[in-house]
């Protein structure tokens, strides 16, 4: 059953599975009930997306012509990818790059992406405008740009929303390769948000790996709430089924009041958590004093059963790791992206 507003839009329907973790969400916004019961898998492609290697094309028609393009690729989140849109220069502002475009939001949505970036060129200034009015932002910059929008990141999304003259901007971190710090700042306060964004312009700068967020600072109210978060892997290359990663989980509170939450990891099927610390599917409960740090290793395990074989076909042989960091009406995401091997075709 399906009910829609006309006049705002609202579309009301049954809730699925794929939805559980985001109701469960606009739970904990009101009000702390309680923390999640066990980690998080990443919901299973469907045949149509398996069978197409986590790729699809959307296309735009107009009177039996093919007006214009644009690929998806959506492995595990929270990345996904798009890839190459193009519109025949005689069917151009009419809008379809913008309907591609949202067939990609939609899409990724749906099936639990929190970001999508694409890759330009660094000249392409209308390519740039077109990106910005639809809410992408600048992150590397090398042989190319690349640009991020984030579809469903409460924290980024409440920042914003808590501050809407907020300035924007990235810089390259200092003395470190493939690091880019991603900072929203208030206009009239001095809250901050900062994501840190690894990863080069584009795949021959990555080293094989995908975007991804390990670290992420929230500083509130003059900095008397102010959390650094960061989410570690080891240095770990060519992972194969039957390895196991060591992470470690960090949240350090430099503000000055206590601060206290949970930990729930995010992985993909296949990958399990082994840690010890768990005892069970339980997730992480953490707590801060003022100058205090909380750190929680976690040790993954890569199943016999994780199927490597399709990051022949993807842009990138990493699949991502991630983690949720809860704490009294907030929700953050960090990731980090492990280099697995791709076997070679049977």
């Amino acid at each position: 059953m399906r009910r829609e507003d006309s006049s705002r839009r609202v579309v009301i329907r049954v809730a699925g599975e794929e939805d559980r973790h985001r109701t469960d969400f606009v739970r904990w916004s009101v009000g702390w009930e309680s923390a999640p019961t066990r980690h998080r898998t990443w919901p299973l492609a469907d045949d149509d997306w398996l069978d197409n290697h986590y790729f699809c094309e959307f296309v735009a028609e107009v009177d039996g012509v093919i007006a214009g393009r644009v690929g998806l690729e959506a492995y595990y989140p929270p990345f996904a990818q798009m890839v190459d849109l193009a519109v025949r220069p005689d069917y151009r502002r009419r809008g379809i790059g913008q309907q591609l475009m949202h067939a990609c939001f939609e899409a990724a949505g749906r099936r639990g992406f929190s970001a999508i970036y694409l890759q330009t060129e660094t000249d392409n200034v209308n390519a740039h405008r077109l990106y910005h009015s639809l809410g992408f932002v600048p992150t590397a910059y090398g042989k190319m740009l690349r640009m991020v929008k984030f579809l469903d990141y409460p924290l980024v999304n409440d920042f914003i929303n808590a501050h809407p003259l907020a300035a924007y901007w990235c810089d390259p971190a200092a003395n470190v390769e493939r690091e880019w710090t991603l900072q929203w700042k208030g206009y009239i306060s001095d809250d901050r948000l900062r994501l840190t964004l690894t990863g080069g312009s584009c795949q021959s700068e990555s080293d094989g790996l995908a975007p991804s967020l390990p670290n992420a600072e929230w500083i509130l109210q003059g900095g008397s709430r102010h959390l650094f978060m960061t989410l570690k892997s080891e240095a770990l290359r060519d992972a194969e089924p039957g390895n196991h990663v060591e992470l470690l989980v960090s949240i350090e509170n430099q503000g000055e009041r206590d601060e206290y939450g949970a930990i729930q990891m995010a992985l993909p099927h296949g990958i399990s958590v082994r840690s010890p610390q768990t005892h069970s599917e339980r997730v992480f409960i953490w707590e801060t004093r003022p100058g205090a740090r909380y750190e929680q290793p976690v040790i993954v395990q890569v199943g016999r059963d994780f199927d490597a074989s399709v990051l022949r076909h993807l842009n990138y042989s990493s699949v991502p790791i991630g983690c949720e960091v809860y704490w009294e009406n907030h929700r953050a995401l960090l990731s980090t992206s492990q280099h697995m091997a791709a076997p070679l075709p049977a």
